[in-house]
């Protein structure tokens, strides 16, 4: 599994961008990936 950074704008809906990464995964598979979410402040993100 390949981890990416995910950044979300105000206009995007989070049920639209969890469909799109998760499609059509298994339930044990979905709650994984969203136990596994990480929340981060703007000023900790380094622009390279």
């Amino acid at each position: 599994m390949r981890l990416d950074r995910v950044t979300l704008r105000k206009e995007d809906t989070v049920n639209d961008l969890l469909s799109f990464y998760m499609g059509k995964n298994t339930m044990e598979r979905q709650n994984f990936i969203i136990d596994n979410l990480i929340i981060e402040d703007d000023e900790d993100i380094t622009v390279h």
